[in-house]
């Protein structure tokens, strides 16, 4: 015979929950990717414009901190990264 039908049942309740979990960790490494590269963007306009106006105290650092800050807060992180580093603090 084949499984019963409790094991067949359960097997199927694995197979879905496998099934959803790997598509909710695609879409968060999809948002994660995406984050970080408005992120990093972001970052090198705000580094381009304060190079250009000559504002030498807004100038971020572009390090794996920074890309990490970006990706997860996307670019509300840019805006956090500026903010800390008008208030003096150096993220290096």
């Amino acid at each position: 015979m084949g499984l019963p039908i409790f094991a067949t049942v359960f097997l199927a309740f694995l197979a879905i929950l496998a099934f959803v979990a790997f598509v909710f960790i695609l879409r968060l490494v999809k948002n994660l990717l995406v984050n970080a590269f408005f992120g990093l963007a972001g970052l090198l306009v705000v580094n381009f414009l304060a190079s250009a106006a000559g504002a030498e105290g807004v100038f971020i650092q572009i390090n794996l901190f920074s890309v990490l800050v970006t990706a997860v807060l996307g670019l509300a992180g840019v805006g956090l990264l500026i903010i800390l580093r008008l208030a003096g603090v150096i993220v290096a």
